[in-house]
């Protein structure tokens, strides 16, 4: 059987880390002035939209912005 070591505070550090700056900024738009939208799709389409929109490095929500962009510009 294993033994058992004692943590320290060494042991807590989070295995990944990013340095300041690497992550995504947050839209132009700040949080508060959003409205959340709440729908139920298909498993099948929530798998692909989500793969859709990391292929394209983008949020879900962009995506989503881009395509009712492009829908409404095509149905004029």
């Amino acid at each position: 059987m294993a033994r058992t070591q004692a943590l320290d505070s060494g042991d807590l550090v989070p295995a990944k880390t990013h340095p300041l700056g690497t992550t995504r900024q947050r839209g132009v738009i700040p949080s508060s002035e959003l409205v959340p939208m709440q729908f139920r799709m298909p498993p099948a389409f929530v798998r692909a939209f989500k793969q859709a929109a990391l292929d394209r490095d983008m949020k879900l929500n962009e995506l989503l912005n881009e395509v009712f962009a492009a829908f409404m510009k095509n149905s004029k």
